[in-house]
């Protein structure tokens, strides 16, 4: 029995419950785990020691797709980071420009140090958070917040609201490269650093 299963059977049977009432209910060589990692998933909540809450499908997708803790989760790591791609824009432009990313999916793009992978890996999946490298073709279909890798040999990163990003200059670059979406968010970026760019995109 899948976990998805086995939480369907819980909704159907208490919404909060010990450990033991579980242990008591359900033959499983290890319940501890089996209520560990489905908490992780987000299916349950830890209210108290032993004592858990079945969350509903709509709780389950709203956490699911809560985009301002997909960021904070990245103020928790311990690993160098930065944001980049369309991420770059969004922080830079102080979230006043989004693209390409709607409820439901919710792609965060991150530049990591190469030997780090596994370790970031590791941190997304406790997290109960799913992570794919940018040039790896995935093997499910992706939606909610999930995490884009883009492993690099060394990372150059500034602080803006207490995320990591990649420099402004390269989120600028990234702009220009794509200009028929990222137009306007030039010239936000252009009132808000003053950089010279004379993008007049709102104007025409």
């Amino acid at each position: 029995m899948s976990y998805y299963e086995l939480w369907t059977i819980l909704n159907n049977w208490r919404k909060e419950f010990t450990s033991g009432e579980f242990a008591r209910t359900f033959s499983s060589p290890n319940h501890r785990k089996v209520l560990h990692d489905m908490a992780n998933k987000g299916m349950l909540k830890h209210l108290e020691y032993g004592k858990y809450r079945v969350k509903s499908v709509g709780d389950y997708v709203r956490a699911k797709n809560n985009v301002e803790a997909g960021y904070e989760l990245l103020k928790n790591a311990e690993y160098p980071y930065a944001l980049t791609n369309v991420d770059g824009v969004f922080v830079w432009t102080r979230g006043g420009y989004n693209a390409d990313r709607f409820f439901g999916f919710y792609p965060i793009h991150i530049k990591v140090l190469k030997a780090d992978v596994a370790k970031w890996k590791a941190f997304f999946r406790k997290a109960g958070r799913k992570a794919f490298l940018a040039d790896a073709k995935p093997n499910e279909t992706l939606f909610s917040v999930f995490y884009v890798l883009y492993p690099e040999s060394r990372i150059e990163a500034e602080t803006v609201a207490g995320l990591r990003v990649e420099p402004l200059k390269d989120t600028v670059e990234f702009c220009r490269k794509h200009i028929y979406t990222f137009e306007p968010a030039l010239e936000m970026l252009d009132e808000e650093y003053h950089l010279g760019l004379k993008v007049k995109y709102r104007n025409r």
